[in-house]
């Protein structure tokens, strides 16, 4: 093949991945719904979120999108935070529903990175809630409910892959459609990876090479496991970038955050965007969505 021919390949290449990964343009930010719904505790503790729906009849896929430990809602004002809206966005306008499920506001917490002693769990209330958004959704006529997609940041991607974990007790009995999929973004894999892990999820894992919060290697050692154990799941790492690298706007900077299974309590991290992990991300996450769900 000639040289010239090589490259009208790769710009070709590069165009239909622009294509894939690049969603219709809004004109204006589609608006959410605030809605009430059950976790699948058995106290069916109430729960609240925000609905994005797309233009249209449907009925839709559908994306859980499950927040970290700093919560979904801005401090002293309540709005969705930037990250949140962001990936929100993104996803109706590729024409997905989706749901931003809140653990936290309902329970009495705005936020609980800074609290040792975490009240709210990735691996004991937040797969129930994971559920009961799953639930609320397939209930929906505008849902399909063979269709759905869970999503996870930090604390919510640890809920996300200790939801879909082989075996979890906060899975529903008769659940006639689990998650079709499963994305985590910089979870914390410690305590997972020595569990022999294994899911039958399609997962996909998104890291930061440079994540010094919840560092990469512990989630590609629960990869190598659990890809052994017959699960079929993947992780990209991103050269250079720090936790909370796909935020569209958050400059790099130093945090404080508690936890008790910290030696000391607490540690400082970086957190801050990387516009070029971000980017490619977003290319991966468009990849793994139009492959398991079929668009």
């Amino acid at each position: 093949m000639s040289p010239v021919a090589t490259v009208n390949l790769i710009a070709a290449a590069s165009l239909l991945a622009f294509a894939l990964t690049t969603p219709p343009a809004l004109a204006k930010s589609p608006k959410s719904e605030k809605i009430l719904f059950a976790s699948a505790n058995p106290e069916k503790t109430e729960l609240s979120g925000h609905l994005y729906r797309p233009k249209g009849d449907g009925p839709f896929t559908a994306i859980v999108m499950l927040h970290g430990c700093g919560g979904m809602l801005t401090p002293k004002k309540g709005y969705l935070k930037k990250r949140e809206k962001f990936w929100a966005n993104w996803l109706v306008a590729r024409e997905h529903l989706v749901l931003l499920a809140d653990s936290f506001n309902p329970r009495g917490f705005r936020s609980i990175c800074k609290l040792e002693k975490r009240p709210v769990q990735p691996y004991r209330e937040r797969p129930f809630d994971a559920y009961g958004a799953l639930t609320y959704l397939q209930a929906r006529d505008d849902v399909r409910p063979d269709q759905i997609v869970l999503m996870g940041w930090s604390n919510g991607a640890m809920t996300a892959l200790w939801t879909i974990r082989a075996g979890a007790q906060q899975r529903p009995d008769g659940l006639a459609h689990d998650f079709r999929a499963a994305i985590a973004f910089y979870p914390g894999c410690v305590k997972l990876y020595k569990s022999d892990y294994v899911t039958w999820v399609p997962t996909l894992l998104q890291l930061g090479g440079s994540d010094d919060w919840t560092r990469p290697k512990p989630c590609l050692k629960l990869v190598k496991q659990a890809v052994r154990n017959g699960s079929s799941i993947t992780a990209d790492v991103h050269d250079g970038a720090y936790h909370g690298f796909d935020h569209p706007s958050s400059k790099v900077r130093t945090v404080t955050t508690r936890n008790s299974v910290y030696k000391s309590g607490e540690k400082q991290v970086h957190v801050g965007s990387n516009h070029a992990a971000r980017d490619a991300a977003l290319r991966n996450v468009a990849v793994f969505l139009d492959t398991h769900l079929g668009q």
